[in-house]
């Protein structure tokens, strides 16, 4: 199922590119694929082969909230077969009917992520942004796609931030204090853990640098830590 999750993920991104202004000739195929591994997921989670009953399962499970999972089997069993034979290729304002229903299936994959009813959080366009003149290039970054949000830690001249699709979010370190940046004299290179609480918290930790983060259940704070782990060596 992990990676029908990640496909989910790169679909919602893409669709939330397509509302922000992204060029693209067929922006239904998106939706459509969305659709189609929304009804897939629901089936295998639930282990069932009737998108309908997979849906009421993830409820009986606690997976999913029920005004949702109604919301999202009406949809699933009206455009779940080929959306773009039943709403226009092209259609004037495309991000009205796109972002309710990306939102439902934001909500559907996070839920499914962490096995239990995620909140609902925003879902908004996303624009691509040009690099300012005259602002630094990081000395070095690194990535990881969570929930098909793109979260970033920057180093400049040894002081890190961290972005989620490129927005600086509220950071804090220890007790709580807010910090515009930490210490940190390089971006890590391992491949990052990444842990998901049942309180929503997403925890982020590069063992071989000694540096963890954990991300609100919104993506919209991070709690950092660079020395939670003892080096493995």
């Amino acid at each position: 199922m992990t990676g029908r999750l990640t496909q989910l993920g790169r679909q919602l991104r893409k669709l939330r590119h397509i509302v922000g202004g992204l060029p693209s000739a067929e922006p239904m195929t998106t939706l459509r694929r969305a659709t189609q591994l929304a009804r897939d997921l629901a089936c295998e989670a639930a282990e069932v082969d009737d998108a309908q009953a997979g849906f009421q399962e993830l409820v009986a499970r606690g997976i999913l909230d029920p005004a949702l999972a109604e919301r999202l089997a009406a949809w699933v069993a009206s455009h779940g077969a080929d959306v773009s034979k039943t709403t226009p290729p092209r259609v004037d304002g495309f991000g009205e009917l796109a972002m309710p229903i990306g939102r439902d299936l934001d909500r559907l994959l996070r839920s499914l992520e962490l096995g239990a009813p995620a909140p609902e959080i925003p879902f908004d366009a996303l624009v691509t942004r040009e690099r300012v003149a005259g602002h630094a290039k990081p000395d070095s970054t690194a990535a990881v796609t969570i929930s098909g949000r793109i979260v970033e830690l920057e180093v400049r001249g040894g002081h890190a931030v961290i972005a989620v699709d490129e927005q600086p979010i509220t950071m804090t370190q220890d007790a709580g204090e807010r910090v515009p940046s930490f210490a940190l004299a390089a971006a890590p290179m391992s491949r990052a853990e990444i842990h998901r609480e049942p309180t929503g918290v997403t925890r982020v930790v590069w063992k071989y640098e000694h540096v963890a983060i954990e991300l609100a259940p919104d993506f919209t704070r991070v709690r950092v830590d660079t020395a939670r782990y003892p080096d493995p060596g």
